[in-house]
């Protein structure tokens, strides 16, 4: 079974969506749920296998494995758009209209949480509140696996 993908969005692809991806593909591996989690910036870091000193200790902090936040800040495209069956930006007052200047429409076709960058919000906060929401999204795509699987037999 070919798993569907998510697709967390925002702004350097060094914090807040890398974050989101590894604690998503961490749970979504242990309960072989068919859903892969993959993060991109609207403006990327440069910088190669940069990742934020914040999501990596609170990563190592939660015995959950560095590689699972990718290994480098990527840039958004199109065909990251297209293939991604979910599509989640971290906060709508930073990545709504730039989506919409970027690929006009598809940020009509995104979700938008409410998490700001570590300037606006600390760390703490910020990655407290990814965690809560990518456990509720988790669960949420976990039963509705459930209850396809259950109509399926």
């Amino acid at each position: 079974m070919q798993k569907k993908l998510i697709l967390f969005i925002c702004t350097g692809n060094i914090y807040r969506s890398r974050f989101a991806q590894a604690l998503f593909n961490f749970y979504a591996l242990r309960c072989s749920l068919p859903w892969e989690a993959f993060s991109r910036g609207i403006a990327a870091s440069k910088v190669p296998g940069f990742l934020s000193p914040y999501v990596k200790e609170a990563l190592i902090g939660k015995n959950i494995p560095l590689h699972l936040a990718g290994t480098d800040p990527i840039q958004l495209t199109i065909k990251d758009l297209e293939r991604a069956s979910l599509r989640i930006a971290l906060r709508e007052e930073e990545h709504k209209e730039a989506l919409r200047k970027l690929y006009p429409g598809w940020e009509k076709r995104c979700l938008f949480w409410q998490i700001a960058d570590v300037d606006r919000l600390p760390p703490s906060q910020a990655l407290n509140m990814i965690e809560k929401f990518t456990l509720q999204l988790f669960e949420i795509l976990r039963i509705q696996e459930l209850k396809q699987n259950s109509q399926k037999s």
